[in-house]
């Protein structure tokens, strides 16, 4: 199942979350440009979302996500350093947000937060 992780910059928690351009060929097929929305279920809360993807016209080539990503991110208040991880199975799509904690001496990533 095709899928990319990224930790969260600046730029994803405060605007928009810039996508792994070697995924877009998992997502929708545009059709005429402008904001092409799909659903997202979040694997931690099996809530589904309405999320958006576009590439920018504005000299960064790179597609994002946006609609509901805003939500969401608020929702988990996800922050810079926090990790999100995107699957796409066929036509359904799922996101995990993962935050980095110190548990016994050792980190590690979870979900719960």
């Amino acid at each position: 199942m095709p899928s990319f992780s990224k930790l969260l910059c600046e730029t994803d928690v405060k605007k928009q979350m810039a996508v792994n351009s070697d995924f877009v060929r998992h997502l929708p097929e545009p059709r005429g440009g402008g904001t092409i929305n799909f659903q997202v279920v979040d694997v931690s809360s099996g809530r589904t979302w309405q999320f958006g993807y576009y590439v920018r016209r504005d000299g960064h080539p790179k597609p994002v996500f946006q609609g509901d990503w805003h939500d969401y991110r608020r929702e988990k208040g996800l922050k810079v350093g926090d990790k999100i991880t995107f699957w796409a199975d066929g036509g359904n799509y799922s996101i995990q947000a993962e935050r980095k904690i110190t548990l016994m001496g050792q980190e590690i990533w979870t979900s719960d937060f």
